[in-house]
């Protein structure tokens, strides 16, 4: 059938207007800590892996492949140092140059078992990162349960990227985040903490709006069939990854 268009007033018309390019008011209307990809792959990608017959290796490629165009948006701020010493060899005669390096302390956070399809990404992109697994389930009352969390005792880092592909309702991502905001909070500086995802609905992002506007959301799309969310869907995306469907 033809997907249903959002009505003008409602908050996946807001959040399609918002990551148009072409929008006078995406400024003002766009939530200050949610990141759209306007990149033309990410969509592409995406499309690719909603197909049902897809194999379970093609799926984590996909996934593996979308991951690393959305990171490359969510790490552009990482502060880094300018100052560091290189040996170089230019036509035969060795010089020494000035080059920079990520001067923070990173960590990233799959939640289980979905974000465990984004892992490989980031750890390519962020090679000396730290990676700490938390298990996050939705409830039969719609509640999220925590029933894995390996989080280290000693918060040794700046900045946590949490993981996960796909936002449905959001309630295991604020979730995560709450998690991780006691815990960073035994540093000597709370950690920074940001969420990157592939798609979500516009239910989740209006949610993590509002109960954590100080944290930056990184999204590959948003889906704004508000009928039927995350249609075709991305499936059950732990099965679709280890091939247990």
């Amino acid at each position: 059938r033809t997907p249903a268009q959002p009505g003008p007033c409602s908050f996946a018309a807001q959040l399609h207007e918002m990551s148009s390019p072409a929008s006078k008011k995406a400024k003002t209307e766009k939530p200050k800590n949610i990141h759209v990809s306007a990149h033309s792959l990410v969509s592409h990608k995406v499309t690719e892996m909603r197909k049902t017959g897809l194999s379970a290796r093609d799926y984590r490629q996909l996934m593996k492949e979308t991951t690393t165009l959305v990171m490359v948006e969510a790490t552009h701020h990482l502060k880094h140092s300018n100052k560091i010493p290189i040996n170089t060899d230019e036509e035969g005669q060795k010089q020494c140059r000035k080059g920079s390096s990520i001067s923070e302390r990173l960590a990233i956070v799959p939640l289980s078992r979905g974000g465990l399809g984004m892992t490989d990404a980031a750890m390519e992109m962020l090679p000396t990162t730290q990676v700490w697994h938390l298990g996050i389930e939705i409830s039969p009352k719609h509640e999220p349960d925590e029933y894995y969390n390996r989080l280290p005792e000693t918060v040794a880092v700046e900045r946590v990227f949490i993981l996960d592909p796909m936002l449905v309702s959001g309630r295991a991502a604020v979730r995560a985040i709450d998690i991780l905001q006691v815990w960073g909070a035994g540093g000597k500086k709370p950690v920074q903490i940001e969420l990157v995802a592939l798609v979500a609905t516009p239910e989740a992002i209006k949610l993590l709006s509002e109960k954590h506007p100080e944290i930056k959301v990184y999204v590959g799309m948003i889906d704004e069939d508000e009928e039927e969310p995350i249609m075709p869907s991305l499936g059950d995306v732990g099965h679709r990854l280890f091939n247990t469907c």
